[in-house]
């Protein structure tokens, strides 16, 4: 790499695209104010797989030409954006992600994640990719994720510690708040697995939060 780059990756395909705009209005000032060029994607990457698969095209691509790659969900708002989510990543570690635990359940969110450009970024995708039993999982890549980095599916849970868990950073879950598992305070609120009317109720909700809390820190 020439010089130290940075990019904030996302995607909204057909009727995710109108989320992707909702996105937008928080990702864009937060790109401006850490440093980061865009890549907000409104088409399909590679049509041999579902939409969410393009996910991993795209990073592939970005890990190999930035030094730090983030990636955000279209389904989600940054409400509180005064720190940089690359400061969050250890120095020995090329992922960043969220686990989430609640019930019965314990399993990394890849809807948000910060990734270390780089041939150990690029071979963690790689092996995501590789993975194609889980093509159509309702998961999707997510589900490749879960199982390279030691979880089990049925339920989610973490099973095992593998070599890609031990370079990985796991974030505060306040990077990728879900309903499932709230906390007092967020960083990015995010909505998935809801109808996509819910979907852009809640966003809109936590825009409105987002552009609240922005008056006081000024």
């Amino acid at each position: 790499m020439s010089a130290p780059t940075r990019v904030i990756a996302s995607l909204g395909v057909g009727p995710h695209e109108a989320l992707l705009r909702l996105a937008a209005a928080t990702i864009e000032p937060y790109a401006r104010r850490h440093g980061y060029a865009l890549e907000l994607h409104t088409g399909v990457v590679d049509a041999t797989r579902p939409a969410p698969w393009s996910k991993v095209r795209i990073l592939r691509d970005l890990v190999d030409r930035h030094e730090i790659v983030v990636w955000l969900d279209a389904d989600l708002e940054i409400v509180d954006p005064r720190v940089d989510i690359a400061s969050e990543l250890d120095p020995g570690s090329f992922l960043g992600i969220v686990e989430h635990r609640y019930r019965a359940s314990q399993f990394p969110n890849s809807g948000v994640m910060v990734l270390r450009g780089g041939e150990r970024a690029a071979g963690f995708l790689d092996e995501v990719w590789a993975l194609d039993a889980y093509i159509d999982h309702t998961w999707w890549e997510n589900a490749a994720i879960c199982e390279l980095l030691g979880y089990g599916l049925d339920p989610p849970r973490r099973l095992a510690t593998t070599a890609w868990r031990d370079q990985t950073t796991f974030l505060s879950p306040s990077w990728n708040w879900i309903v499932n598992a709230p906390l007092h305070r967020a960083r990015i609120r995010h909505f998935p697995g809801f109808a996509l009317r819910t979907r852009t109720i809640l966003m809109r909700a936590a825009l409105v939060e987002a552009r609240a809390r922005s008056l006081v820190w000024r």
